[in-house]
């Protein structure tokens, strides 16, 4: 086990989570249970305990980031990462079981161990703490059962540039803009909320020796310097060095995420700092790694992200694999400080065919109120609609080019020889290629949207449903409409894909695990029960009757679907006990009615739009929802981009403090 060093600086955290552990103790007792427990310092990739292991201590985190896992090889399973102020191990120590994960270091941490014979004498010598102990660890096990739903939270960024930025632009530059950004958004999101910015320029000049690496005194006063720091802070931003320096390889051992930051034309080729420190086996560093992508300030659509991705198959841990950065949009930025400090907000979307065109409404009703969102995703129609939002373009055009698509019918090709679908959908691939390219240009693939997105698909080969993130998005949102035997199926991958509907509807759950804080969701299926009225099914004559030979005010079986409509809800049928959960994990919900509207129904566009515009200002004026709304309008709002002044200021930087000289 690596050497200890003195944390007195950890004094108030270490006794805050015994507490928490043992309920309240007093002074004396916690004088008396303190100088039993050990240091332990690890440094990233090892590992902490072992799944299967004895159960013969616990652990208190003070600093850095571990994560546990379950299984080995391909079968690995990640259950969640533990930060500062976290317990590891206490149910096994209580229970005697063996351990249930293994638990590595992200970045260089440091913990305090608690041995089982010493938790025992705490139980033999003061029993009373007993039931608060077990309730405690009640509480413990259900907030990690809710892990799922609970943002990711990270404490430090490093800014990583792997290219020259234009512009005269840097990383230092990035950072500085960045850390405001960040401290802005906490702000308005939780109240408080601090955040340092470190750069080797204006790293405090005791530690500025080109040699510290070399020096374990020095070495040891920067690594508390930090960890002091990380218990000041919120947050805290690292502005690494363009090239391999100890100031370089110092900020990505402590990142929580790795912001690699590029230029949008540079060329894509992985760095060699990337291949020596970020990847393989024994990386430097287990974090997180996002590409940030930085583009011209008037470009209309990101191209060509797909040739970054393809040599860091690696990215995307924490769920989105790039960022796409406009320096002078404000928008940009806040969607940025919002993504990294757990504050983003997730507009998730249902199928439902043209019932879909509301979602539309509700995003110009959001919009009206101010409220932004940093990703996008959905099923079938649902997805297409999500695909525009993350298009980032005005409303009024987004209508646009969506009526322009669908007022075509994109369901009116019918088969002669039904063999594999009722319809040829030769004609949906063609509107909805024409409306991605009509949109934001030819061959745009998923990955060159401005926000992140997914879409929904069921993968009929392997039965399963799959989440498609990159790859082209036509193809993408082709795939994720075509209703099982209305449409042909799409291949991919050497996989048949149908509609997503079938497993999924309301990817909700999908959108948490991307990383949403809030999530805004648009369901299409309204739960009121209307039994019919008629006391037989008709047969095909008195149906023709009905449907083409009556005004629509007089027809007696117009609850009856016709064969298409009914195959494709049908196709829908499985997932409606999942969509019913996925609307308990909402925080904004809105069900348009569309009712009345039949999937078929493309030239209702206009109307299915307002239909959905004035029920999304309805909710939002609704009282019960005025605190979240409130929420979301907070955390909506944009910051000035200032980084050139910020980066000048001394008053975001840390110092020394005297208490370390002697260290």
């Amino acid at each position: 086990m690596p050497a200890s060093r003195s944390h007195f600086h950890f004094d108030e955290l270490l006794r805050a989570v015994m507490r928490d552990i043992f309920g309240e103790f007093d002074e004396a007792r916690l004088a008396e249970l303190i100088p039993r427990l050990s240091t332990v310092e690890l440094a990233a990739g090892q590992v902490l305990v072992c799944e299967g292991e004895q159960s013969d201590a616990m652990y208190i985190v003070l600093s850095g980031r571990l994560r546990a896992c379950t299984g080995v090889g391909e079968r690995t399973v990640t259950l969640g990462e533990i930060s500062r102020g976290e317990v590891i191990g206490e149910m096994g120590v209580i229970t005697g079981k063996p351990r249930s994960a293994t638990v590595q270091a992200v970045r260089d941490c440091v913990l305090m161990r608690v041995g089982a014979a010493d938790v025992e004498a705490v139980l033999h010598t003061w029993p009373n703490v007993a039931l608060p102990l077990m309730r405690k660890l009640l509480e413990r096990q259900a907030r990690i059962n809710q892990r799922a739903t609970e943002q990711r939270r990270v404490v430090n960024v490093c800014v990583l540039p792997i290219t020259a930025l234009k512009g005269g632009s840097t990383s230092e530059l990035v950072a500085a803009e960045l850390r405001a950004q960040l401290e802005d958004c906490l702000q308005r999101t939780e109240g408080t909320g601090q955040v340092a910015l470190h750069t080797y320029a204006k790293l405090p000049q005791a530690f500025r020796d080109k040699d510290w690496e070399q020096s374990g005194s020095r070495k040891r006063r920067i690594a508390i310097w930090l960890d002091e720091q990380e218990q000041q802070h919120r947050m805290q931003v690292f502005a690494a060095d363009p090239g391999d320096t100890p100031w370089t390889r110092l900020c990505i051992r402590h990142a929580d995420t790795i912001l690699l930051l590029a230029d949008a034309d540079a060329k894509p080729h992985l760095t060699p700092l990337e291949e020596r420190y970020l990847m393989g086996e024994a990386p430097l560093s287990r974090a997180a790694q996002t590409l940030l992508l930085v583009h011209p300030d008037q470009r209309p659509m990101p191209a060509g992200t797909r040739r970054w991705l393809a040599p860091r198959p690696h990215l995307g841990a924490n769920g989105i694999t790039h960022l796409h950065l406009r320096p002078v949009h404000a928008g940009d930025w806040a969607r940025l400080g919002r993504i990294l400090s757990g504050h983003a907000i997730g507009l998730v979307f249902a199928g439902g065919g043209a019932k879909g065109f509301s979602q539309l409404g509700v995003m110009q009703a959001l919009a009206e109120q101010g409220i932004v969102w940093d990703m996008a995703g959905g099923t079938s129609i649902g997805a297409v609609m999500a695909s525009y939002a993350a298009m980032d373009l005005p409303h009024d055009s987004i209508v646009r080019h969506a009526r322009r698509a669908f007022m075509r019918n994109p369901t009116r090709d019918y088969n002669v020889l039904p063999l594999i679908s009722m319809l040829r959908g030769r004609r949906l691939r063609a509107v909805i290629g024409d409306a991605v390219a009509d949109a934001a240009g030819l061959n745009l693939h998923a990955e060159d949207l401005w926000l992140p997105f997914f879409c929904v698909a069921s993968n009929y080969s392997q039965a399963r449903t799959e989440v498609l993130r990159t790859g082209p998005l036509a193809t993408m949102l082709t795939a994720s409409v075509s209703i099982p035997a209305a449409l042909p199926p799409v291949l991919w991958k050497g996989d048949l894909l149908t509609d997503g509907g079938t497993f999924n509807n309301y990817p909700v759950d999908v959108m948490r695990d991307v990383g949403a804080a809030q999530v805004i969701g648009v369901d299409l299926r309204n739960e009121v029960y209307r039994p019919l009225t008629i006391t037989r099914v008709p047969g095909p004559f008195a149906m023709l009757v009905d449907r083409y030979f009556r005004a629509k005010s007089r027809r007696v079986f117009a609850d009856i679907p016709s064969l298409p409509t009914a195959v494709m809800n049908v196709a829908l049928l499985p997932s409606v006990a999942h969509d019913r959960k996925m609307r308990e994990m909402v925080d904004l919900q809105f069900v348009p009615e569309v009712d009345n509207v039949g999937l078929l129904e493309w030239k209702r566009f206009d109307e299915v739009v307002q239909i959905g515009l004035k029920h999304g200002r309805t909710v939002l004026r609704q009282s019960g929802n005025e605190g979240m709304v409130r929420q979301l309008r907070r955390a909506s709002l944009s910051a000035a981009v200032h980084a050139e002044e910020l980066l000048d200021s001394d008053d975001t930087l840390a110092t020394v403090p005297a208490n370390l000289s002697h260290v």
